[in-house]
């Protein structure tokens, strides 16, 4: 970031305009929001607990998806410079040192936030805004049973709970726990805040910059599809469109999708159109994380993803990178160069297909943490690979940049970090005690899918043994 001083200087303006109204004011709580349709739960910016929306009232104000009371408190508190204790990972990193530059600055300083702060300071606290950018997931549908998710948001998961119970590694998802906490969600033919959210629709599409719909499955949800049938019709060419999909829909519905948004992206009915889609590594041992994943038919969707799509538009694959990511990372790593240097954009060496590598942090029992420091080489390994292909090397031909490089630059840094402790050694109990039901209830056999893994599972079974034989 020191390289970049023009950068700085303007986070530094921002920071300054921010803490003139107040030095815990933040324009993601009037302008950014996430809402959970499935179960009624809202949050703006990603780093808050989300928090339940009152169905009372909402039918005359569907505009409390967004404008909770709740939401409306922590507002106050930011205008009277009282920091919200919800946001405590941006008191944080600024207290840890002056000049460091939180997500507080960072979604403040974006175009969708930073032109309304007069606009923001000069309503009423009790005003109800409308969010420029929206996140939103209309249902939890979905057929795939990943192993780090949850039956609140798969529905996959959620019947597998239904018929076995939740895995003790995982208390805090039972379905008794999920209905106290109003996580679990409602059905999707008859749900109110999916009915607010629609009668809202019109109100809201006239202030919005950003729209994401998340899931579940969104190219599962016919919600999705009403959204791209109002697209066709009433063109936002001010919009940035994005949806997630795991790209394990029937190809019908695939078809269906690209065909339709490739007319809205050609016909500039939208201002940009970005598509993400998630895989942890390569071949049988991404299926076996993704449960319901083909790998092969996933290439293909992205291969027709690329084909069909206008060239403008770019792909992202999101890898939540864990514990099981390490065996198998370089053939997915070389897989992703086929597709980008197939791929390639006419007149840039930049691809349209993009690599993003956030690590597992939750469940800890699945993470980079329970691994043992002889993995270290391997993460190292897919780490210079990256590099060999990166502008700092020697070849003509690039193919990954340094956001992609930084974020496999940081798995390293993290991995390096860890001490050995017990909680270690705890979670690598927990990780044998899931995956040992997981393989149960799903007849999955861990050992032979990850033969890499044969020694590091034994040592987790050793561990257990051991306390099963303590006094």
């Amino acid at each position: 970031m020191t390289s970049i001083p023009g950068f700085i200087n303007f986070h530094d303006e921002v920071k300054a305009s921010l803490n003139s109204v107040s030095p815990s004011f933040c324009l993601a709580k009037w302008y950014q929001v996430t809402i959970h349709l499935q179960n009624g739960l809202t949050h703006s910016c990603h780093h808050p607990p989300t928090h339940k929306i009152s169905l009372e009232g909402l039918q005359e104000n569907p505009s409390q998806l967004h404008n909770t009371e709740y939401k409306k408190e922590q507002r106050l508190l930011m205008l009277q410079g009282t920091r919200p204790k919800e946001c405590d990972y941006c008191w944080k990193i600024e207290d840890s040192h002056p000049d460091n530059i939180s997500d507080r600055i960072l979604k403040s300083s974006e175009d969708w936030a930073l032109p309304h702060l007069q606009d923001a300071i000069s309503k009423p606290v009790d005003f109800n805004f409308n969010p420029t950018y929206l996140e939103v997931s209309f249902g939890h549908t979905c057929n795939f049973k990943c192993i780090y998710c949850s039956p609140h948001i798969s529905s996959s998961i959620l019947g597998e709970y239904q018929k076995y119970g939740h895995y003790k590694q995982m208390p805090n998802f039972s379905l008794e726990t999920l209905r106290k906490t109003g996580l679990y969600p409602l059905p999707e033919d008859n749900n109110p805040y999916v009915e607010a959210f629609w009668n809202w629709w019109p109100s809201l599409v006239q202030d919005l910059k950003y729209f994401r719909i998340t899931g579940g499955e969104p190219l599962l949800n016919k919600n999705t599809f009403k959204f791209l049938e109002f697209i066709d019709e009433n063109p936002m060419p001010n919009l940035t469109f994005s949806v997630n999909s795991n790209l394990g829909i029937p190809d019908s519905q695939f078809e269906s999708f690209l065909n339709l948004v490739s007319k809205i992206v050609a016909s500039n009915k939208v201002k940009h159109f970005e598509f993400y889609t998630s895989i942890d590594t390569f071949g049988a041992q991404a299926e076996y994380i993704r449960d319901g994943l083909n790998y092969e038919k996933f290439i293909l969707n992205v291969r027709k993803f690329l084909t069909i799509m206008p060239s403008n538009c770019k792909i992202i694959l999101m890898c939540t990178y864990n514990a099981l990511s390490v065996p198998n990372f370089r053939n997915f790593l070389e897989d992703v160069c086929i597709l980008k240097n197939d791929f390639r954009e006419e007149g840039t060496r930049y691809p349209r297909l993009m690599l993003d590598m956030p690590y597992l942090r939750h469940p800890s029992f699945l993470s980079l943490a329970i691994l043992t420091p002889d993995f270290k080489s391997v993460i190292e390994s897919d780490l210079k690979f990256l590099k060999s292909k990166s502008p700092e090397s020697s070849v003509s031909e690039w193919l990954f940049i340094e956001h992609e490089i930084s974020k496999m630059e940081r798995i390293v840094n993290w991995f390096t970090s860890l001490k050995e402790d017990s909680s270690r050694r705890d979670l690598r109990k927990e990780f044998y005690h899931y995956i040992c039901e997981l393989d149960k209830r799903r007849g999955r056999d861990f050992q032979s899918v990850f033969p890499e893994l044969k020694s590091f599972f034994q040592l987790c079974k050793d561990l257990v043994d051991n306390d099963e034989q303590s006094p």
